[in-house]
């Protein structure tokens, strides 16, 4: 699946939507969006994985630049985090920097 990502904001609370495949060929619009952010003054950064599909260790990388670019103090989550996205962020190590929001399991 294609990736796609969009940025958006409310208050200090920078959102980037995220969807697809996010690969290496991705990390620089990415990359982009985390900067774009960054220059706002964001207290909160929400990085909406709902549906995206796949992260490789570049969209991890893309985290720890997010963290070292926002203020100190400033809170990033990841919202709807499925298994592929958690387990990137498990290996990277992020998982214990960025407060993660695990994909909701729809009830039967």
């Amino acid at each position: 699946m294609a990736f796609d990502a969009y940025l958006g904001f409310a208050a200090t609370t920078a959102s980037i939507h995220l969807a697809g495949d996010l690969s290496e060929h991705d990390v620089p619009r990415l990359h982009s969006l985390i900067d774009q952010a960054a220059r706002q003054p964001v207290r909160r950064l929400v990085l909406d994985t709902a549906e995206l599909t796949s992260m490789d260790a570049g969209g991890a990388r893309c985290l720890a630049f997010a963290q070292q670019q926002l203020p100190a103090g400033a809170e990033i989550v990841v919202d709807g985090a499925g298994d592929a996205v958690l387990e990137a962020l498990r290996f990277s190590g992020l998982d214990r920097s960025v407060t993660v929001v695990a994909a909701r399991v729809p009830v039967a």
